[in-house]
């Protein structure tokens, strides 16, 4: 036996262990640190991000697994990761300033914040449920503290003790149906479990198993009917915590639902199939029927966040119907591979645009109101035209409307959707993206067609400003150049398909 089979090759975690450090060196830099300069905890984190970033430039185009193949490091897991740190950074410019306004501790929100993307980066590159299971924890346990940051604010106390409850209790569904499937194919790791459901028969137990699952997973990328945590959380949350959670554990949540059911899973798709088909079309109506009625900003931005899951699902769905299971195995069709990529690709696009809407929230914030209801932005074509352009731009992106991200994510997901013979659940995305016109629009007419209001203030800084025009670029330039973007997507689902 070879016992150097059995030592990890760390070489492949760099990122997760320069982020692990970090927050470490964060923690005991905000005791050393003055009171006066506590900003620079905010740029030693965004420094040692920019680091992990550099560090995962190595392994770009590297296919391996450590830790007994429970770890994957590869270019799926890397485009992941990618994001999770882009997102990490814009939401460090957003906080900066905000985070004096309200009063936050700095020290323990940096940290919490970069266990909350070590989380996300396990999550992403698990090929085992336990370490799956173990990300998620790691990320959901420190995003259930940043939710209730604002230690004075019942409605923040309120959104983390909700969020908290039904986290716990998501996370029991999701290990019950980990230890079913285990039962039923005597493993967790996820290429020992295709193997093993390839070769025997499917009995109720593993379908009881996946149902299991579908749920745990619903609930961490807000998904009908495993939503209702969403609007509470996000309206409760500090606005800047609000923006990452909004986003980060949505694409890691996707991130280990594509790796969970296209590696370990797929033999199971026509069961999982049908289930994530109802799962996408409710989460699609239900997220953009309830907007229509919202007034708050960031309960609107949480309807329309629930509702873009639903269309992120599309791609899974049809990745689904495309890969093929015949005598010789499983057969990952060129159109199946493109289902996958589009759902990756989604995701990217969805981060700029919606790290951006939320960074407007942000900019209306005042000393004395939350500056997050709709009556909030009225007459902001007048007094800040370049900041309601903005603005009208994220919203016209999260709506579909080209040339713009959302556009291209939208066209490309229902592509597949109408390739895979999805019809009904096209015809259902593309009628909510409709309805989602509506509060979208509500939104720009507040801005360019009613009153501004007397004495009227932005809250600005140059960090929030930058982070702004950052998601203002990549959502403008995605629109117009896909053609980089789609390729890197496509690119990583090497090992993955």
């Amino acid at each position: 036996m070879d016992i150097y089979q059995f030592i990890p090759n760390l070489s492949l975690l760099y990122p997760e262990l320069i982020i692990t450090v970090l927050a470490l060196v964060v923690l005991l830099a905000d005791l050393v640190v003055s009171k006066s300069r506590k900003v620079i905890i905010a740029w030693i984190t965004a420094i040692g991000l920019v680091t992990s970033l550099i560090s995962s430039l190595p392994l770009i185009g590297v296919n391996e697994t450590t830790f007994s193949g429970m770890f994957v490091c590869d270019p799926f897991a890397l485009f992941f990761k990618i994001i999770f740190i882009a997102i990490g950074l814009i939401t460090i410019l957003l906080s900066i300033s905000y985070i004096n306004l309200e009063k936050i501790h700095l020290g323990e929100y940096y940290a919490l914040l970069l266990f909350s993307i070590l989380g996300m980066m396990v999550m992403a590159a698990a090929n085992d449920l336990m370490i799956v299971y173990l990300g998620i924890e790691l990320m959901a346990l420190s995003v259930y503290a940043l939710v209730g940051f604002l230690k004075h604010d019942l409605k923040s106390n309120e959104a983390a003790l909700k969020y908290f409850v039904l986290g716990a209790f998501t996370s029991g569904v999701l290990l019950y149906g980990i230890s079913l499937l285990y039962g039923e194919t005597g493993s967790t790791n996820l290429e020992e479990i295709q193997k093993s459901l390839l070769t025997g028969d499917t009995s109720r137990t593993t379908v009881l198993a996946v149902v299991l699952l579908i749920a745990g997973f619903a609930f961490k990328i807000a998904a009908v009917p495993f939503h209702l945590w969403c609007p509470d959380a996000y309206d409760g949350a500090p606005t800047s915590v609000t923006a990452f959670m909004s986003v980060g554990p949505k694409a890691a949540g996707f991130a280990a639902l594509l790796r969970v059911f296209i590696v370990g899973l797929i033999p199971l798709k026509d069961d999982w199939s049908i289930l994530l088909w109802l799962v996408s079309a409710a989460t699609m109506i239900v997220g953009n029927i309830m907007a229509v009625t919202q007034t708050n900003v960031k309960r609107l931005l949480a309807y329309s966040s629930i509702a873009h899951a639903g269309y992120g699902l599309i791609g899974l769905v049809a990745a689904g119907e495309l890969i093929e299971i015949n005598k010789t195995g499983i057969v990952f069709t060129e159109s199946g591979k493109m289902s996958v990529c589009m759902v990756m690709f989604y995701m990217l696009v969805y981060t700029f645009m919606n790290l951006g809407a939320f960074g407007m929230v942000l900019l209306m914030r005042k000393n004395s109101e939350r500056g997050d209801q709709i009556s909030d932005f009225t007459g902001l074509a007048r007094t800040n035209p370049f900041f309601a352009a903005t603005m009208a731009i994220f919203l016209l992106s999260l709506m579909g409307i080209p040339p713009l991200a959302g556009f291209v994510g939208k066209f490309y997901i229902f592509t597949v959707a109408i390739h895979a013979k999805l019809y009904w659940l096209a015809v259902i995305g593309v009628l909510t993206s409709a309805i989602s016109a509506y509060y979208y629009f509500l939104l720009i007419k507040a801005m360019y067609l009613d009153e501004p209001k007397e004495n009227f203030q932005i809250f600005s800084s140059r960090s929030l400003a930058f982070a702004i025009i950052i998601s203002l670029i990549m959502t403008v330039l995605i629109g117009i150049y896909p053609a980089p973007f789609l390729s890197f997507a496509r690119e990583s689902i090497f090992r993955l398909m």
